[in-house]
């Protein structure tokens, strides 16, 4: 808590300027206002994180709660990690975590969902209560409202149950409860948008989508190329003046799919390019040596711990098939460090397994041991 603190109130506030950086840079402050005048209509962002906002009230008041939450965020890696204070003391000292907490963007609650979402998940699939299960939707459902990029989740959860061979009829009090808490949302899209089928939000999607994959530019946000990019996709607009924000997001994912489609190969290695970038390289490429140091030491001890947790338990198969799943979405779509910190929390718990020896490390282990007594 005071390490956040002390960023939010003394440091970023020296750096701010000097780095030019934009603590509101997705504009949450706007649609926030437009909450608390009574005139919401925004369907570019899911609802959790502007309402956050528009209730903390002042940007400060944002970063402090911020602040509780990411330390919450702690207590839950610490469970994850079967109770290892090595494990969350490794989240409250990520300077990722730190850093994002100053920033008026959904990171930090998603980050939280997102751990409250699989700590449940993980009861569910070794308890298995229908409550738990449905529970676990409702969280999903939650993690949803803040980034929509979860909502093929359920599919993957059905195929690691079959895999696990667990009654498929979980997972659809799963899907029931995630679906129950999104469709009143998704119908308040159809009538504000006059028709249109959107669950949550867009996100920018399209944008972004294509920007990620607009192969003059290598897929790159910032940068000397940043000029090309924006005049593409200002002739977009233009050749699509009158369109509205869904319908304009769509033709960005046509043109993001015109752009992989006319050249293969290229668009292969633009992939390859943000499967490492998903990791190590910012958009602005800031202190580029330090946050490559910092990853791959978090990397390098999550791959440790992951040696010694084998046989690997169905905890660990979950939170490895999450992050996989977490980095496939941004490979094809937009990626740079921003992008992993959802699943840092779950690299954290990997991490604390390198500092315990190997025959204590995984619940699978454990209860060997215990069918071999």
């Amino acid at each position: 808590m005071l390490l956040r603190l002390a960023f939010v109130f003394v440091a970023f506030p020296y750096i701010e300027h000097r780095w030019n950086l934009r603590e509101d840079g997705d504009g949450y402050r706007v649609i926030a206002q437009t909450i608390r005048d009574g005139r919401y209509d925004d369907v570019t962002r899911g609802p959790i994180y502007p309402a956050f906002v528009a209730i903390a009230g002042s940007p400060l008041a944002v970063k402090v709660l911020q602040a509780f939450w990411d330390v919450a965020t702690c207590l839950l890696v610490y469970w994850l990690a079967n109770r290892s204070l090595s494990a969350a003391w490794l989240w409250a000292v990520y300077p990722f975590a730190i850093w994002r907490v100053a920033f008026i963007n959904k990171e930090i609650a998603l980050v939280f969902l997102l751990a409250s979402y699989i700590c449940v998940q993980v009861m569910a699939l070794r308890e298995g209560k229908a409550h738990q299960w449905l529970g676990a939707g409702a969280l999903l459902g939650l993690v949803n409202f803040c980034k929509p990029t979860f909502l093929p989740w359920p599919l993957v959860v059905a195929t690691f149950a079959r895999w696990n061979r667990l009654p498929l009829a979980r997972v659809a009090l799963l899907i029931w409860a995630m679906i129950a808490l999104i469709a009143p949302w998704t119908v308040r899209n159809w009538r504000v948008t006059g028709g249109e089928f959107v669950p949550v939000a867009t996100e920018v999607g399209g944008m972004t989508t294509f920007v990620g994959n607009y192969q003059p530019t290598d897929g790159l946000w910032e940068g000397a190329g940043k000029i090309r990019w924006q005049s593409e996709v200002d002739e977009i607009k233009r050749q699509h003046r009158g369109a509205s924000v869904v319908e304009l997001d769509r033709v960005f994912y046509r043109a993001a799919w015109q752009q992989m489609t006319s050249n293969p190969l290229k668009a292969l290695e633009i992939v390859v390019r943000k499967c490492g970038r998903f990791w190590f390289l910012s958009a602005a490429q800031r202190e580029r040596p330090a946050s490559c140091a910092i990853q791959i030491a978090y990397l390098l001890l999550a791959g440790i711990g992951l040696w010694r947790r084998r046989p690997w338990s169905q905890r660990t198969m979950l939170l490895v098939t999450l992050i996989l799943y977490v980095w496939l979405i941004h490979a094809i779509s937009y990626a740079d460090l921003r992008f992993s910190l959802p699943v840092m929390p779950f690299v954290c718990v990997f991490s604390a397994a390198a500092f315990q020896p190997s025959e204590h490390s995984t619940d699978a282990t454990r209860s060997a041991t215990v069918r071999t007594s």
